[in-house]
């Protein structure tokens, strides 16, 4: 009998060892837990002060003042085999939204040769420009093109080659359809950017 309560009374003092332990170890991991959301919540917050202050940085240096001196004076564009002049307009490119329309003889140009006429008051290290053509939102052309070192305080002009895809889209469905956006750069740092919608009369 005695031996009977002797070993139920070590059965019990084990199994309450065993509840304290399991309750010891998911504290510990609870602790565990806690010091990890911790340390990937300042990490977090750690990168997002970084990014803050990187873009107050852009915002505050020169990038900042390129963007203010940069102006898009006038644009051409020519068939570029012939020279003959499609379309021309002296508005303001370089910032937001605008329109154009040209006339649909411009589609059955082989090339066409793109020119812009661009003021900078500040100096451009490595002036270039990433072209996308949109239709219905969908991206079908992208053109990169690179023009180099802009002297502070000069106008420029500035020519490009865009060669006609093979199979071409009637008018009719391109007209109001087609949105060009430009992004200019100063090697890998953002300027500005414009989109033209285009139409075809």
């Amino acid at each position: 009998m005695e031996a009977k309560v002797e070993a139920e009374g070590r059965n019990r003092f084990a199994s309450e060892k065993e509840t304290y332990a399991a309750s010891k170890d998911s504290k510990e991991a609870d602790v565990d837990a806690d010091v990890a959301a911790v340390a990937v919540e300042a990490e977090w917050k750690e990168t997002a002060s970084e990014n803050k202050a990187s873009e107050a940085m852009l915002t505050s240096g020169g990038s900042a003042a390129i963007k203010r001196g940069f102006r898009i004076n006038s644009m051409t564009m020519r068939d570029a085999l012939s020279g003959e002049l499609h379309w021309a307009s002296d508005a303001e490119f370089s910032q937001g939204d605008a329109e154009a329309h040209l006339s649909r003889s411009i589609l059955a140009c082989k090339a066409v040769s793109r020119e812009i006429n661009f003021t900078s008051a500040e100096e451009i290290a490595n002036f270039r420009l990433e072209q996308r053509v949109l239709f219905h939102g969908t991206c079908i052309e992208e053109w990169c093109f690179s023009f180099g070192f802009v002297i502070p305080g000069s106008t420029n002009s500035w020519q490009q080659v865009i060669e006609a895809a093979e199979a071409m889209i009637a008018a009719e469905e391109l007209s109001g359809n087609v949105v060009i956006e430009t992004n200019f750069y100063d090697g890998d740092t953002f300027i500005s950017r414009s989109t033209v919608r285009i139409f075809y009369d």
